[in-house]
């Protein structure tokens, strides 16, 4: 691609281009980007980045190796729009630990941590439902769907999300889904296979259930994170694992725009951290 880019005229290329969400992109595919503008060197290149949300793993690189000239023209966005501050303060308790010394106002380094200055609205605080089996997780979350539907609260209004399905979970998530649907709430599972990930819309009524990796850019007025313990290597010795499983972890945390639900089993110090992070004690229940 990028040598087909480099062959075209200059007027089939582009005046402008934008880069959402670049901290998924690999160097190449920036390379690319540059490579697509009529005037590679002083074109009109935005590039949108969050380094608190970088999921997968890539090559490190720097903007001056992939034709990018950063120096004097980078902007670091603080003031957080989507969530409230206390979503946003319990999220930002998970990440910390891994932005320490490395938040840097170099313009050359790719995806920094930006730490948030603050959020623009206030709400309830997340809350903690902590129970004794991923069984008694589910059944507890199914209350917490049915409670804020009577609350006034859309399906398409609320996610589910989980970091994976175990061949064993297949059946608990199929139970789930049967539960909600007894209760007259409808269901659409993103992540269930590759087909329905391709064919999701916004269109599609439902609960929307997904992946912690694939919810990386939606936002739900409601967020219910099920098996908190799944993200127990936060708290690996390996600084990559754990650095991963707390991005992970934020990026889900911080599609809630309104209120946030947690649900988790099991001695995991994830679990005992959250405790720690602004969530909602009162909301603990007793293992």
């Amino acid at each position: 691609m990028l040598s087909i880019l480099q062959q075209q005229p200059p007027d089939s290329k582009w005046d402008s281009v934008l880069v959402d969400e670049a901290h998924t992109f690999s160097p190449n595919w920036l390379q690319c980007c540059v490579a697509a503008l009529k005037d590679p060197i002083n074109g009109d290149l935005m590039i949108v980045a969050d380094g608190s949300q970088s999921l997968y793993k890539r090559q490190s690189f720097n903007w001056k190796s992939v034709g990018i000239n950063a120096q004097g023209r980078t902007k670091y966005l603080t003031l957080n729009y989507r969530n409230t501050q206390e979503i946003l303060t319990a999220a930002w308790n998970i990440v910390r630990p891994i932005s320490q010394g490395k938040t840097s106002v170099d313009d050359d380094i790719t995806f920094p941590v930006v730490e948030p200055s603050a959020a623009l609205r206030h709400g309830p605080l997340p809350r903690l439902h902590r129970v004794s089996s991923k069984v008694m997780a589910v059944e507890a979350l199914v209350k917490q769907v049915q409670q804020l539907s009577q609350s006034g609260y859309a399906p398409g209004e609320m996610a589910i999300i989980y970091r994976w399905k175990a061949s064993s979970d297949r059946a608990l998530l199929k139970e789930m889904i049967k539960q909600l649907n007894d209760l007259g709430l409808r269901t659409c599972w993103i992540t269930e296979s590759h087909e329905t990930k391709l064919n999701y819309s916004i269109k599609i009524p439902g609960v929307r259930i997904v992946t912690a990796l694939s919810s990386l850019g939606l936002e739900f007025k409601v967020v219910l994170i099920l098996w908190v313990e799944q993200f127990a290597d936060s708290c690996s010795p390996d600084p990559e694992k754990s650095a991963l499983a707390r991005r992970q972890l934020y990026v889900a945390m911080t599609r809630a725009i309104d209120e946030l639900h947690l649900f988790g089993s099991g001695s995991v110090a994830i679990l005992d951290e959250l405790e720690q992070t602004g969530c909602d004690l009162k909301g603990v229940q007793e293992m």
